[in-house]
Order: C-alpha cells, then sequence, then structure tokens
C-alpha cells in the first residue's frame, strides 16, 4: 500500500512538474508589438520603455514610436501591433471599421490650449479675434468648435489670412500642422490684418512655445485657456479623452494573464509620469522623442495641470468617451469610422 502511494505522490509531481514546465515554455519570450504617437501620448509609456522598467514575465515587448499619425493608422488598419496608444477617434475608428481593436483604458486626457500674449479669462473676450489652428478634420478642429458653439459664441473659417474679421464671430485659420502653428507664432503670421495673438496648441508645445516665442522677439505667450476645463463645464463636468490605450482581440485567444500584466504595466507607467514628470519626460528624450523639448518642459505643463495623466479603465470611462465620440460624430461621423463603436468596444464591461 506505502509503496503504491509513494508511486502516485512521484507521479503527481511529475505532473505538476510539467505542468508548470508546459506553462513556462507558452509564457517564454511571446513577441508583443506596440506603436506609440510621439509627444505627450508617448509619456503613458515612457517608463515601460525605459531600462528602468524590470519588463513582464513572458513577454518579448517591440516598441515603435512614431511623429507620424498616418503611420499609426495605416498599421491599425492592416491589425500589425498588438497594442497602441492612440487619438480616441482613431481608436474608435479602428473597431468600428472592424479592424479589431478594442478599448483598455484613457491614459491621457484633454491637452488642447489656447495661447497668447494677451491677458485673457473667458471665451467670451475671443468674441472679434482670431485663432490660428490646426487638424479642422481632426478632434483638436472638433473640440475647439464644439466649446465655442456650446459657449455661444459663432465662428466664421475663413479660407485665408487676408479677410476682416467679424466684432462678434471668433474667426479660425487651420494651418497644416501643429509644428506650423508653433512657427506662425512665434514669427508673428499676420492674420485679419494683425499680427497672430491666438493659437490653439496641445501639449508640449503649450508650454514650450514661451520660450520658442521669446527667442523669436515675440514674448507673453502662454497658455490662457484650458479647453479640458471649458468642455466639462458643458458637460456635467465630465472631461474629454484624448488618447487610449487598444489592443487586438487577437490577444483574447491567448493567455488573458499576460493582457492582464500589460495593461496593468501601463497604467503604471502612467503613474510614474504624475509622480515624477520631469524624469519621465528625460527618459522619453532619451529614447528618440523629436516632440518633447526637455523633461523640464514636461515637469513644468504637469505642475500647471495641463498634462492630465489619469488611467482610467474603459468602463469608468466609457460615459466620457461616448459624450466625446457622440460630438465628434454629429459633426463628422467619418471621423470615427461613420457610426458609433458597438458595447464590444469597451473592454472589461
Amino acid at each position: 500500500m506505502m509503496k503504491k502511494i509513494a508511486v502516485l505522490i512521484i507521479l503527481c509531481v511529475f505532473a505538476v512538474v510539467l505542468v508548470t514546465a508546459c506553462a513556462e515554455e507558452i509564457r517564454e519570450d511571446i513577441p508583443i508589438s506596440v506603436m506609440l504617437v510621439d509627444g505627450a501620448p508617448g509619456l503613458s509609456m515612457a517608463y515601460m520603455m525605459s531600462d528602468n522598467f524590470a519588463g513582464i514575465d513572458g513577454l518579448d515587448i517591440t516598441y515603435t514610436m512614431t511623429n507620424d499619425v498616418d503611420v499609426l493608422v495605416a498599421a491599425l488598419m492592416n491589425s500589425e501591433p498588438d497594442f497602441a496608444i492612440a487619438p480616441i477617434n482613431i481608436a474608435a475608428m479602428m473597431h468600428t471599421i472592424g479592424s479589431g481593436y478594442r478599448l483598455a483604458a484613457i491614459p491621457t486626457w484633454g491637452l488642447m490650449h489656447i495661447v497668447s500674449d494677451r491677458e485673457i479669462g473667458s471665451l467670451e473676450e475671443l468674441r472679434g479675434e482670431t485663432i490660428i489652428a490646426f487638424a479642422r478634420a481632426g478632434t483638436p478642429g472638433v473640440t475647439l468648435r464644439a466649446v465655442l458653439t456650446q459657449n455661444g459664441i459663432p465662428f466664421i473659417e475663413p479660407d485665408s489670412a487676408d479677410f476682416t474679421p467679424d466684432p462678434d464671430s471668433v474667426a479660425i485659420i487651420y494651418l497644416t500642422a501643429p509644428s506650423d502653428v508653433r512657427d506662425a507664432v512665434a514669427t508673428g503670421m499676420v492674420v485679419g490684418g494683425e499680427e497672430v495673438s491666438f493659437a490653439l496648441l496641445a501639449e508640449p508645445v503649450a508650454t514650450a512655445i514661451t520660450g520658442f516665442a521669446s527667442n523669436m522677439g515675440r514674448e507673453g505667450f502662454v497658455a490662457r485657456i484650458n479647453l479640458q476645463d471649458e468642455w466639462a463645464r458643458n458637460n456635467a463636468g465630465e472631461v474629454y479623452p484624448q488618447t487610449a490605450l487598444i489592443f487586438h482581440e487577437r490577444l483574447l485567444d491567448g493567455d488573458m494573464d499576460l493582457l492582464s500584466s500589460f495593461i496593468a504595466a501601463v497604467e503604471q507607467s502612467t503613474n510614474f509620469v504624475m509622480q515624477s514628470p520631469v524624469e519621465a519626460g528625460d527618459l522619453l528624450v532619451e529614447l528618440g522623442s523629436v516632440a518633447i523639448p526637455s523633461g523640464q518642459i514636461i515637469g513644468n505643463a504637469v505642475s500647471a495641470g495641463r498634462i492630465p495623466m489619469q488611467f482610467t479603465r474603459a468602463p469608468e470611462a466609457r460615459s466620457a468617451i461616448e459624450t466625446f465620440l457622440q460630438t465628434i460624430f454629429d459633426e463628422n461621423p467619418n471621423l470615427i469610422g461613420g457610426a458609433m463603436p458597438s458595447d464590444d468596444f469597451f473592454f472589461g464591461g
């Protein structure tokens, strides 16, 4: 009898060792690809990408950082990256058109600001003024127009910088890229017969513009109006989401523990930015960022509350996301793929 028990114990131990070995073999060096946009969106993974991060057992992660959103969109349409940090409308679009992506969380909230060399305390003071902006067909343009509309402020969109301002309306002139807006501020581009005094910029450029413009002889440009605050006033206190952590649904067929571990690591990495913003900014610069001038700029922006990074899982962020996406849909459905995302877009709830 004792001999049979001993044999059973040996067999059980062997089975446990075999199962453990198989599990380790499955979890060993699983390749995971990640794409993210350079700048403030990339901050949420700066710590993860650095040598300071211990890594995630069982994952061999390759990161690709781009400063061209079109490159990210092309990769997502081909279902290439396993994970990505993407603008929220792009995240919704990829799900709607069937590229197979689902939303895990929102790491970064509203980053858009109106900068000026004039003292200004409210949107009402923008009547009769001109704002230079970018991405008319993207979330920056949509957000600016929505905030003006919600506050009952009419706007016009002249085709060129040579126009006569309307004293009751805000004129919006769109340039191609954020760098064009930055350069227009620094060089004193003439719009509506005057040198530009108001511009829509995202962080970290909204903070960096102070020094950049000063070097070109234009003093006093700082972030004056936070569009996130203006949005919240008109949307029951909800802020608007800027970037999304998404993953391809093929990962749901694999090891769910690894999926959970990765999402938790992004949360840890996002929290690191708020705890050590200067170090996080410097880490991203060391990793090749061309969109972040220095860690100190990130530190200044975070301290001023202009880079709000609060990792919020999809179920908890759903109401704010749907409010924002509905606004985008109402203006241009194509910006989110032609339809509001279905329930299964929101992972975990």
